[in-house]
């Protein structure tokens, strides 16, 4: 039989599982091979092992290499504590780069910002592992994972090479302990059973000699003297069950407590940056530490077998006794209300036939939510490493529950942006597929699309060829001219080119008609181009009145009257929240177009209702007043109306005009009491202004 411990620098949890592992007889004579890419390290994990072996006087052999694949080659069991990255640069990224957002974790390994981007560098790492032992291991090689992001880390090798493995964690067998002692219970009289998802996973039996013992755990909560574990009793206290991991973690994998200030993290004893802490403490006691497993030139202390399950595990699988561990393993219809394949943690059979997890059925709902909030993150990280899709890193980050209640969008996305540029700067990432700059869509497909537009301009059809992608194009189209029955008037065919990252416009060789009024359409064709068309439906006539509708609700009503040299107008606008911008069109206002003509140019003119102190108004979109407009308003809750008077030639028209060109959009803040507000034009363009063409046809009555 073969072990390899990949990540054996880890000496003092290495050495930990060796002693648990050569203290049963039974797995005595086999081979220990340890790897690290620290050979400082590793020669100290090597001459522990050794020393180990020697004091238990076993015939275990003892190999040591910085080559991952040799150490895995014929193993039967690997264990993984790997930690890529490092505390340097690692760990620090994760916790600086985000503490300069405001942003602020106590452990980051395993969810939240710090969670993820362990994840996305640890990923490829363990993968590579797991495909070492799919071709080079004994055939059936278990993999035992305890590097976190534990479920991130299993569930990316479950999608991408789906060998044997289960992910482990000490949280259960220490919070059952910590349990009974809270509870003032003896510890072999207590039962429990527990399932979720790693680090918050729930108690959903406590029991003691077979009586249910939570109403122990829930007099607690009375006790104003016990201040232990807050955080997992406040989280007992709201949801009805006793999480698995610390208060430490728990505090960061919900959004109620850390974005919640500083009077809440000391209120329940929130450790912030506790990992930085343990981090350097054990790098500065790491000569010392060094120094006492090596134990000189006489012996070295051999603890008692711990919890840890992976001595265990290999125990039942050599020697056929059965036991029940934890662990973290696909979701085969394990955990009903969580999804299908996430990683969950659920009591797991082990002996000779390997290990067979237990179907739980579902959760307590309230349970399965706070899980699913936590996959979410887990899901999106793990499609992000295996997908290389740089837009799911954003999601990721976006979705975890304590970022999402601490920081905007344009923050997550700035800080995300920092982390990636460091960890590719420390080597710790790769390249991923780019997005449409500061967007979480994928740049490929949408962001590089090649797009051509026909357009009206003053004078004439023009072509607008937009190029964002990296190579010049030159595409061959096709524009038809026909008439808005389908009546082919003219045909065109083009080749403009376009550089890389350019845009360019060209004046089509296609004449307009001479009548607007019967509309048209201009259709456009092209290989690989997204053509957009131009379509002019016939003019509109308006001789009295007319509606603008937004979302199938009519928001504007209109009149217009013939009153000599002067227009009147009747504007009803259905906004229920009258509320101005800054700019005249910013808030609720209607903007109107007047041109006499095809070719005249248009004057916009802006209708601003009144509140309050402020008398409504009539101005130019460099906000001057209307020459000689007057104008008067009832308002209701429902919205207001204006009555206005104004010179025709101060709208640049006749002073006895009969007919001209309009156009017509409203803004409103919110139509009616159910609907949200928005803008909608009397064409139903959002841009019709830009283009004659679309400018309804105003007949006045005569006097």
């Amino acid at each position: 039989m073969k072990i390899t411990l990949i990540g054996a620098g880890s000496v003092v949890f290495a050495k930990t599982l060796l002693c648990d592992i050569l203290q049963f007889p039974e797995l005595t004579d086999c081979t220990i091979a340890l790897m690290d890419i620290d050979p400082a390290r590793l020669k100290v994990a090597e001459a522990i092992t050794k020393k180990v072996v020697g004091q238990l006087g076993l015939p275990t052999r003892v190999e040591a290499t910085q080559d991952a694949r040799r150490a895995i080659r014929s193993a039967n069991y690997v264990i993984c504590m790997i930690q890529v990255g490092g505390f340097e640069p690692g760990t620090v990224l994760d916790f600086e780069i985000p503490k300069k957002y405001g942003l602020r974790q106590t452990i980051g390994d395993t969810l939240g910002v710090g969670g993820v981007f362990r994840g996305l560098r640890t990923i490829p790492v363990i993968n590579r592992l797991a495909e070492h032992i799919a071709s080079v291991g004994a055939p059936g090689c278990l993999l035992l994972n305890y590097t976190n992001p534990m479920a991130m880390c299993c569930w990316a090798v479950d999608r991408a090479v789906g060998i044997p493995h289960v992910g482990l964690c000490h949280s259960v067998q220490s919070t059952s302990r910590r349990l009974a002692s809270y509870a003032g219970l003896a510890y072999e009289d207590v039962g429990y059973s527990v399932a979720g998802i790693n680090h918050m996973a729930f108690f959903l039996r406590f029991e003691f000699k077979g009586q249910d013992a939570y109403p122990l755990l829930f007099a607690k909560l009375e006790e104003a003297e016990f201040t232990e574990d807050r955080v997992r009793f406040e989280m007992m206290r709201r949801t009805g069950y006793f999480v698995t991991e610390s208060s430490e973690h728990q505090s960061e994998y919900v959004p109620y407590f850390i974005p919640h200030g500083e009077k809440m993290v000391k209120q329940f004893d929130i450790p912030l940056d506790e990992y930085l802490r343990r981090c350097r403490g054990v790098i500065d006691s790491w000569r010392t530490t060094e120094a006492q497993l090596l134990g000189g030139g006489g012996g070295i202390e051999i603890p008692a077998q711990t919890h840890e399950y992976g001595s265990l595990i290999i125990h039942s699988q050599q020697t056929g006794v059965p036991r029940v561990i934890y662990g973290n393993v696909p979701n085969r219809g394990l955990i009903g209300n969580l999804p299908e394949g996430s990683c969950v943690e659920v009591p797991c059979l082990v002996d000779s036939q390997g290990l067979q997890p237990t179907c739980v059925g579902s959760l307590p709902p309230q349970l399965a939510a706070l899980c699913q909030s936590n996959i979410s993150v887990q899901a999106l990280t793990v499609e992000a490493a295996l997908t290389r899709k740089r837009e799911h890193i954003y999601h990721a980050v976006m979705a975890d529950p304590q970022t999402s209640a601490t920081l905007p969008l344009d923050q997550i996305w700035k800080m995300t942006d920092e982390l990636l540029a460091a960890h590719q700067s420390a080597g710790l990432l790769g390249e991923f597929s780019p997005v449409i700059p500061h967007t979480g869509r994928a740049f490929a497909g949408t962001g590089d699309r090649v797009i051509a537009r026909i357009d009206q301009g003053r004078r004439g059809l023009q072509l607008t060829l937009q190029n964002p992608g990296s190579q010049p194009v030159q595409p061959t189209l096709v524009a038809r001219l026909q008439t808005w029955d389908g009546h082919l008037l003219q045909k065109a065919t083009v080749r403009p080119s376009a550089p890389a990252g350019q845009t360019k416009r060209i004046s089509l060789p296609i004449s307009l008609p001479k009548n607007l009024h019967d509309g048209f359409r201009v259709t456009l064709s092209g290989a690989g181009v997204l053509a957009i068309d131009l379509s002019v439906p016939p003019r509109r006539l308006i001789t009295d009145g007319f509606e603008l509708v937004l979302g199938g609700t009519p928001a504007v009503q209109g009149e217009i009257q013939n009153a000599g040299d002067r227009l009147t107008m009747r504007i009803r606008v259905h906004d229920s929240n009258v509320a101005h911008g800054k700019l005249p069109w910013s808030g609720s206002c209607v903007e109107m177009f007047f041109a006499a003509s095809e070719t005249a140019s248009p004057l916009q003119v802006i209708l601003v209702p009144g509140k309050g102190r402020f008398a409504p108004r009539l101005v130019t979109a460099d906000g001057k007043a209307v020459s000689g407009a007057s104008l008067q308003q009832k308002s209701d809750r429902s919205g207001y109306e204006i009555h206005l008077s104004v010179p025709s030639n101060s709208l640049r028209l006749a002073p006895d005009v009969r007919t001209f060109l309009f156009e017509c959009y409203a803004s409103l803040n919110a139509l009616g009491e159910a609907h949200s507000g928005g803008r909608t034009s009397l064409s139903g363009r959002f841009e019709a202004h830009l283009g004659a063409a679309y400018y309804a046809r105003v007949q006045l009555k005569p006097l």
